[in-house]
């Protein structure tokens, strides 16, 4: 069988690696640096190329691995006019090629398959996720390569001891390294610069933070809804950029967050309709500085008020509670990995970045000005 595959020099770089029986293989890089990509490309080469393979694809999450890798395999097999659904089990989450060879999905929280059966190859995507213990039991049971990837967003992870490793090889990427990049996300990469240093040093080059910046770091995911009587809604409002809903369940010092919607370049008609399909009487938090909006939520018989937007103090508001976000909040989840503060040289700022932070804008008004207890009582008012 004849492919045309369409590589980077990341392919190429881990096709070199496995040939020479690396034991772990580090994809460390920037953003759309293509290595998420040219790894699924190598491994849908190899299970073609010998039978019998067995290959795993792994994310902390099954709601993040199906929504982003799985997509981009899907993407790649009808590239190549490979995909034939009769080899796929969608139930099961597996791939059998007709020689022999499969790939299967799961995420950690899959504790049957992390300690189940071995397997060839595992692929840890977003491998920062995983804590060392994760990582340690698939290790365990893969008896060849193991390939990982991520983006260095933290100063300190047990994947820089593992680069340390004899058996592992460090492979680092950027942007440049993806030939087939349009000019325009070239350039809005390149534009980070003069967003902030951090955010610039993980995205476009693909290294470490010069210093701690994370805005959260305590942040939980849970699957199951809790049956809770104390809720509201934060709404955040963007055009070119999302607008974003999610609602804020309280326990306590228990917060429990979903995101709801996360939309770009929708009409306030239409951000409206969607509101109202989807929020009920509890209060509505929404971004103060549009009463616009506010109004027009209101006469549409929704419980909209003005959020309070302080933006330090609704963020140590937030560090002081246990904080829970569902498992399909795929948005808010990358949100909070990658808020950072703004650094000025070599300081530091209490500003944060205002790149990805729309879920988590929407989350803060909804709890700080909930439970701040500083709402001013609006007038009363009638139509």
């Amino acid at each position: 069988m004849e492919l045309e595959l369409k590589v980077t020099s990341v392919f190429n770089k881990n096709l070199n690696e496995y040939n020479k029986a690396t034991r772990f293989i580090v994809n460390q890089g920037g953003s759309r640096s293509s290595k998420t990509f040219s790894i699924l490309q190598l491994l849908i080469f190899i299970c073609l190329t010998e039978p019998g393979k067995k290959v795993s694809i792994v994310r902390k999450s099954f709601p993040s691995l199906r929504g982003s890798i799985l997509k981009d395999f899907m993407e790649i097999m009808e590239l190549l006019n490979l995909y034939n659904i009769k080899n796929h089990n969608k139930t099961e989450h597996t791939y059998k090629f007709d020689n022999g060879s499969i790939i299967e999905f799961f995420s950690i929280d899959d504790a049957k398959k992390v300690r189940g059966r071995k397997r060839d190859i595992v692929y840890c995507n977003e491998a920062n996720e995983l804590n060392f213990d994760d990582f340690q039991q698939l290790s365990l049971r893969t008896s060849n390569t193991l390939f990982i990837d991520f983006n260095p967003s933290e100063d300190e992870h047990w994947i820089y001891e593992l680069i340390n490793d004899d058996r592992s090889v460090l492979l680092k990427s950027t942007y440049k390294d993806n030939i087939f990049l349009h000019k325009d996300i070239v350039n809005e990469i390149e534009n980070l610069i003069n967003v902030d240093e951090n955010y610039y040093r993980i995205y476009a080059l693909g290294e470490k933070p010069s210093k701690t910046a994370k805005i959260y770091s305590h942040f939980r995911q849970y699957d199951n809804e809790p049956e809770l009587k104390d809720w509201c809604w934060g709404l955040d409002i963007g055009y070119t950029h999302p607008s974003a809903l999610v609602r804020c369940k309280f326990d306590g010092n228990i917060i429990y967050v979903r995101e709801f919607l996360y939309e770009s370049n929708m009409t306030i008609s239409e951000l409206i309709n969607n509101v109202k399909d989807i929020v009920d009487d509890k209060p509505l938090y929404v971004d103060s500085a549009r009463p616009d909006v506010i109004e027009e939520l209101k006469r549409n018989r929704l419980n909209a008020k003005s959020s309070d937007k302080r933006v330090k103090e609704g963020i140590d508001y937030i560090r002081s509670k246990q904080i829970f976000i569902h498992s399909e909040s795929l948005n808010l989840w990358k949100e909070y990995k990658n808020y950072m503060y703004k650094t000025m040289g070599n300081k530091l700022t209490e500003e944060p970045v205002k790149v990805m932070d729309h879920c988590l804008d929407a989350m803060r008004y909804g709890i700080f000005t909930h439970k701040s207890k500083q709402i001013v009582p609006e007038k009363i008012r009638f139509y």
